[in-house]
């Protein structure tokens, strides 16, 4: 009887009991860094390849620009590079290194979605100098501008953990990390997976040169 009543206990607290959610995915303050950086630097490959034409003669080609910010930042790299894989390492399963390229290779595509949308020429003349200025800043003020509290609007993939509201702001779709004003902060939102362009091809075969390490 004793037994009857328990399971009958049972029962009527199981209706009644709220489902745990898990917690959606979110950055740390270096993970959410190290995704402003993982974007930059694929934005500078994307740049180099779409946009040989406006190299200047005389001086290292857009490409060539690239890969010397590469070799330049690739202990600051590898630092990003860990970080994200961390991320993935606890939110999703599976390899997270493969998780971690196939991010990489989504952000290639969607630089070189926005170059198509905006056409070879406009997307150059407003991306081009961000190479230059890449080039031309220290790694400690190149951090600063990627960290979490920096102002400007973010385009994240995720929001960060102590500020699930704030974490992570849309850019206009021609922002670059590396050249962003500060307008008003939009509500966060996540870009679809798009078709895999030329360019974005191209970037997969300068994968052994881009990733540092």
């Amino acid at each position: 009887m004793l037994r009857k009543r328990l399971a009958a206990m049972a029962a009527l607290l199981a209706m009644f009991a709220v489902p745990v959610q898990a917690k959606p995915p979110c950055y740390t303050p270096d993970e959410f860094e190290a995704e402003q950086g993982i974007r930059l630097h694929t934005e500078l490959m994307v740049v180099g390849l779409t946009c040989q034409e406006m190299s200047v003669q005389g001086q290292p080609s857009l490409f060539a620009q690239y890969k010397m910010f590469t070799l330049k930042h690739q202990k600051q790299i590898k630092v990003w590079e860990s970080n994200l894989i961390s991320y993935y390492k606890r939110t999703v399963k599976g390899n997270p290194n493969r998780a971690f390229d196939t991010f990489r290779t989504r952000l290639a595509n969607e630089t070189s979605q926005r170059a198509i949308a905006l056409t070879n020429p406009v997307f150059c003349a407003d991306h081009v100098p961000v190479v230059a200025k890449a080039m031309a800043t220290d790694i400690e003020s190149l951090r600063a501008g990627l960290r979490p509290d920096a102002p400007g609007v973010r385009l994240a993939q995720e929001p960060r953990c102590d500020k699930p509201m704030q974490g992570a702001l849309v850019a206009e779709a021609a922002a670059s990390p590396a050249a962003r004003a500060t307008p008003a902060a939009a509500p966060a939102k996540k870009t679809p997976p798009a078709k895999k362009p030329e360019a974005a091809k191209k970037a997969d075969t300068a994968k052994n040169g881009g990733k540092a390490g």
